[in-house]
């Protein structure tokens, strides 16, 4: 297939997926878009999934295989978005499948509405149970409701928190990732899709969304989840110091400073409830001597927070130990939050933002 044919690059990172590879790349090859190239890159499988790759690719000339040696999926990604040759590029994981609709749909928008970015709705699919089941949207994906295209000029406060941390219910306009220098985190094993996901809609110019299911996520025992949180929860913090470093370099981060505060708080706030009572004190202890003042927290005021309950885990982190915290726990201490409006007035802060865009970018 020419260069010039390619409408969509698929990369997908594989390591030891045989249980589950065939079902997605069955799901990439019955797509109605048929003008794709699927690139396969195995991280040093020590399974047959390197054998379903080279079966697979018997069967369809569309199909490219990339080997490295398990260099993690963040390496896997960028080899692959190296290689690719497509108009847009779609990540998707090797246990994870589509509806056949899901790559023409989000091309078809994004040719439409001229995107950087394309966001499918998708559901989760429980191994265990053999079920579809509806995951809630994003805290503001009501930004791309009916249709509309959004980005960070006009919801600056909001932009961050707008889709899902992951890039495989997402098209990306190649071009836009090459310009603007885009790249999964390969220096950590957990969030590196956070990272090019979060930086992306940073600098996205343009961003739609389908209003159908159009992807299915897998999801395992929340006893493996647990344990892989548990091994890698300390890099957490650091992939947001690495999104506070890319949107200060790109002069993001005066403008998108409200959206980035809640973004990294409140998932802090979320892995640290998700953690086990030993690494909960190690996680918030991390954040109480270093990264609440690293990610900027302390320079915020209270009136900056969307939600109570995690402007009080803030607040706490930076003024407590773990063990000081727990003590005025128990005694029903509760941070100060008297300051906290019970609804955010965001028109004044759009308006504001609005302006600093405006000068930026000399739009009138």
């Amino acid at each position: 297939m020419d260069n010039n044919e390619i409408k969509v690059s698929v990369v997908v990172p594989i390591y030891n997926a045989s249980d589950y590879l065939r079902p997605a790349l069955d799901s990439v090859l019955q797509q109605t878009l048929s003008d794709i190239e699927i690139i396969c890159v195995d991280d040093g499988s020590t399974d047959s999934s390197l054998d379903i790759i080279k079966e697979y690719l018997e069967r369809d000339s569309r199909i490219r295989i990339i080997t490295e040696t398990n260099a993690g999926p963040a390496h896997a990604r960028n080899n692959g978005m190296r290689r690719a040759r497509g108009e847009y590029i779609a990540f998707l994981d090797a246990d994870d499948f589509l509806e056949p609709t899901f790559l023409e749909s989000l091309y078809e928008i994004a040719k439409r509405d001229n995107l950087d970015i394309a966001i499918s709705r998708y559901d989760v699919y429980n191994t265990k149970k053999s079920t579809f089941e509806l995951t809630s949207e994003a805290e503001y994906s009501a930004i791309f409701a009916d249709g509309k295209v959004s980005s960070k000029s006009e919801y600056p406060d909001e932009i961050l928190m707008s889709t899902i941390g992951s890039a495989w219910n997402k098209l990306f306009r190649r071009s836009f990732v090459e310009n603007m220098g885009l790249q999964f985190l390969a220096d950590v094993r957990m969030y590196e899709d956070v990272y090019f996901v979060v930086t992306a809609m940073s600098v996205a110019e343009r961003v739609g969304k389908a209003a159908e299911v159009l992807m299915h996520h897998r999801i395992h025992s929340s006893q493996s989840r647990k344990k892989f949180f548990g091994k890698y929860y300390t890099q957490v913090p650091l992939v947001y110091l690495k999104i506070k470093e890319f949107l200060m370099s790109h002069g993001m981060y005066a403008p998108l400073s409200v959206s980035f505060l809640n973004l990294a708080a409140s998932r802090s706030y979320k892995m640290y409830n998700l953690l086990p009572k030993d690494s909960k004190e190690k996680f918030w202890n991390m954040y109480h001597e270093q990264y609440a003042e690293q990610l900027g927290f302390a320079e915020r005021e209270v009136s900056d927070f969307f939600d109570a309950d995690v402007c009080e885990f803030v607040l706490n982190v930076q003024m407590y130990s773990h063990n000081e915290y727990l003590k005025r726990l128990s005694r029903g201490a509760k941070a100060n939050l008297q300051n906290m409006p019970q609804n955010v007035d965001m028109a004044k802060k759009r308006k504001r933002i609005r302006n600093f865009f405006r000068n930026l970018f000399g739009k009138k």
